[in-house]
């Protein structure tokens, strides 16, 4: 057992709302806990920038900010002292009571009184922010200070950044004291909650569910997940996570038992006598349209919540990076070229042009679900028309293989009601590509890429080349899968 304090902080509170099993286990057995992924890193990281971004909104602050994690009595005393003094503005304003500890991002005095600013990488407000400015009004106006307001900033998601930031304009400020008003008898049961919660000899029975990945995803999962079988609901894809739990409710707790009860399902005919489903006509009348030279293409983008282009707005979808599998006809060999954008400037139309030089002789372009390449292709035609014909003739030449898959042409019972390149390639293909590649999905991909921005050349060059082969992999994958179809 690894025991951590017992003190609570914003966050434990927060992960107590979201799972009571879990502020156990964070408290008690904390060595059970996953590391975050790249995708959650990556949104931590981004939430650390835009907070440092928005103390420029109030400058000439002092920052409280703890030595260490651990060191939080520091800053609970520098804040006090510095609020005694009149400092106008406080950054990470630290504040405790009854053992709970928070840290405000912005503390501003004006004449006397007192506003809070808490800051949000989002574009909007939610109602998770809302509980966790409710939390930090509890702590703030227990330890003596009357708030005259409480503000979320967030991204303002109409901001288009033109020769600089102005962060004036790239920020929102909206304030939410009424709404954490109405939240605070809530927010004191639930501490008295969470103090009994650690208390607890034993860890609470809470069983997996919907919390474990909503509204965070949840650190534990691994831990409390690892004896779910195979075969159980909750690894059924593509149904809504409140009719799996009527279904865990009602004792249905495996695919075979559902199966039971739905008869006439194809797909849980297929998985109960493991059978794949094949329509070899529709097969083929999809494969008809299909002309050499093919090629097979795959984009990847990027979401910037602080803009790095002109004209871009915040979280702006932007293509760094495709691949392309060429094949001139049926028996020739297989060719492969791609584009990576290795540059801090735009390098949007550098993209376009090596795209239309590399399919300028193909007839057919295969994609594995349509809408990010054409959404990609048509945001590219609006950013520079004068090529608006050319990219409307590739678009024409678009076939999308992932209709054989939506539409069940072609099904595999071990799909289990996923429609993902990487699951089809894992049931169709001897020799999965996927298998040593160490990028996981697209969004990890985004995520990757996204830091790249505030890396050395030492770490971006290992990134490239880890992007490059995940992306390669993808149209790899989907050239085999092809092939396979057209065996059918």
């Amino acid at each position: 057992m690894s025991k951590k304090s017992n003190q609570l902080s914003k966050s434990s509170l927060i992960r107590f709302l979201q799972c009571s099993k879990s502020l156990y286990l964070y408290k008690h057995h904390y060595n059970l806990r996953s590391i975050p992924d790249v995708k959650q890193q990556q949104k931590f990281d981004r939430g650390i920038r835009i907070g440092k971004l928005a103390q420029e909104l109030f400058p000439n602050g002092k920052d409280c900010t703890p030595p260490s994690p651990f060191q939080y009595a520091q800053s609970i005393s520098a804040t006090s002292l510095l609020i005694s003094q009149g400092q106008k503005v406080i950054y990470e304003a630290a504040f405790k009571y009854q053992g709970i500890v928070i840290a405000l991002d912005i503390l501003v005095q004006d004449d006397g009184k007192f506003y809070a600013y808490e800051v949000k990488s989002s574009l909007g407000i939610s109602n998770t922010y809302i509980l966790d400015c409710a939390i930090q009004y509890y702590i703030i106006s227990k330890s003596g200070i009357k708030l005259e307001d409480f503000f979320i900033v967030h991204v303002n998601e109409k901001y288009v950044m033109e020769d600089s930031l102005d962060i004036h304009q790239f920020f929102a400020k909206q304030s939410v004291l009424k709404q954490i008003l109405a939240e605070q008898e809530f927010i004191e049961q639930k501490i008295n909650e969470a103090i009994e919660t650690i208390q607890l000899p034993n860890m609470p029975d809470v069983k997996i569910g919907g919390q474990c990945n909503k509204p965070y995803p949840c650190d534990f999962k691994k831990y409390c997940w690892k004896d779910v079988p195979e075969n159980s609901i909750w690894n059924l894809q593509g149904m809504p996570l409140a009719e799996k739990m009527e279904l865990i409710e009602n004792n249905v707790n495996t695919i075979d038992e559902y199966a039971l009860l739905q008869p006439n399902n194809i797909l849980l005919n297929a998985y109960t006598t493991k059978a794949p489903i094949v329509d070899t006509e529709k097969i083929k009348t999809i494969l008809a349209v299909v002309g050499y030279p093919i090629a097979v293409f795959d984009l990847e983008a990027f979401q910037s919540a602080i803009p790095i282009f002109k004209h871009t707005k915040p979280y702006e979808r932007i293509p760094f990076l495709f691949s392309l599998h060429t094949q001139e006809s049926s028996d020739a060999p297989l060719k492969h070229s791609y584009f990576l954008s290795t540059t801090d400037k735009d390098d949007r139309l550098n993209f376009l042009l090596k795209f239309l030089d590399d399919t300028k002789n193909i007839n057919s372009i295969l994609v594995f679900n349509e809408l990010m390449e054409k959404g990609m292709l048509n945001y590219l035609a609006n950013l520079f028309p004068q090529y608006r014909t050319e990219i409307a003739e590739r678009i024409n030449k678009i076939v999308d293989i992932e209709v054989v898959f939506k539409n069940l042409y072609y099904y595999h019972p071990n799909q289990l009601g996923s429609y993902s390149l990487k699951t089809i390639a894992g049931v169709t293909l001897k020799n999965n590509p996927y298998q040593n590649i160490n990028v996981k999905d697209g969004v990890e991909a985004m995520a990757l890429y996204n830091e790249l921005f505030y890396k050395s050349e030492i770490e971006k060059n290992q990134t490239y080349n880890e992007l490059i082969e995940y992306c390669s992999t993808d149209t790899l994958a989907l050239f085999l899968i092809y092939q396979f179809l057209q065996k059918l």
